[in-house]
């Protein structure tokens, strides 16, 4: 099946805090264009205003939208590049306004293993007060490490930490001082251990700088990586300012339900709305790229991932 994926053409020296403010997106004086902001929608609703807008457009979106595939079901797959004078820049912004979120990341989940520090205290106390005699489920190993940020070198506060397998998810936050620790299973750990690293949570205030937030980060740990405090650097999110481009790759990506693998474009008319064999009812997803889809599910995903999981109830 082939795929659609964005791209940028044209740099100019505009930013966006200099444009002005326009319904959904900004004014560029420069090309006098209105540019879109794409930064907090899904890649859905990225692919519905692009057709509606004849592929001419110029946006405003980040790096991991223009590394995820759009999800459609469009047979033709001509794109058309803006060659105008378009605010086509590349600029590097930082972080988080509250209440800001992507679908693919801002939900908690049923598949999730939430725990904090203090839960991790407590299950260690309940198995030294736990009888030598007792059989166990499974050993547990602690994954523990801290976040701070690599231009200041401060610690953040309610990162999301989420240890990624292909049946389950296990997650947990940031404290004040920028420290986490969770248990997985031991027999889970291998040396291609995934986890990603997301701050839709974190809330930054700084005073000169044009911040939007931090970029959601994936890792490969291997197993002494795992079992070792791991430091962890936030990097500001890196924005494009620009006219849209395309281009087209034959990708089948793995789609996995509860470690069930279901075809990918049933998967896709589901997330379109149109009928399909997959109920993706309360569902959200996770997507991965090659490199860390193959650690995930092995070289049978090196054409991408996607991990459906629960919404959590509200």
């Amino acid at each position: 099946m082939k795929n659609k994926f964005l791209k940028l053409d044209n740099p100019c020296s505009e930013k966006w805090e200099n444009m002005k403010p326009k319904d959904k997106g900004n004014y560029c004086d420069l090309c006098s264009k209105k540019v879109m902001d794409f930064t907090n929608l899904s890649q859905v609703e990225i692919s519905e205003i692009i057709n509606k807008s004849g592929n001419k457009i110029c946006a405003r979106l980040t790096h991991t939208q223009l590394n995820s595939p759009l999800l459609n079901l469009d047979r033709k797959l001509e794109f058309t590049i803006p060659t105008s004078n378009v605010a086509a820049g590349l600029m590097f912004v930082s972080v988080l306004t509250t209440g800001q979120t992507l679908h693919a990341e801002n939900q908690n989940m049923k598949t999730e293993f939430i725990q904090s520090s203090d839960s991790t205290l407590n299950s260690e106390k309940e198995k030294s007060n736990s009888k030598p005699n007792e059989p166990k489920l499974y050993d547990l190993t602690i994954f523990k490490g801290r976040v701070t940020s690599n231009d200041l070198g401060k610690p953040v506060e309610n990162t999301k930490i989420t240890i990624v397998t292909s049946e389950k998810l296990f997650s947990t936050y940031t404290l004040k001082d920028g420290t986490f620790s969770i248990e997985i299973p031991t027999n889970l750990i291998d040396n291609d251990n995934v986890i990603r690293v997301s701050y839709f949570n974190v809330t930054e205030k700084r005073d000169k700088d044009i911040f939007f937030r931090y970029e959601t980060m994936d890792y490969v740990l291997t197993k002494k990586e795992f079992t070792s405090e791991y430091l962890i650097k936030a990097e500001p999110e890196v924005i494009y300012l620009g006219g849209i481009g395309a281009y087209i790759e034959k990708r089948e990506p793995i789609v996995l339900n509860n470690g069930i693998e279901i075809k990918y474009r049933e998967f896709v008319k589901a997330k379109l709305g149109k009928k399909s064999s997959c109920n993706l009812e309360n569902k959200d997803y996770l997507y991965f790229e090659s490199k860390f889809a193959i650690a995930i599910y092995g070289n049978k995903a090196k054409e991408g991932l996607y991990i459906l999981t629960d919404k959590t109830e509200k």
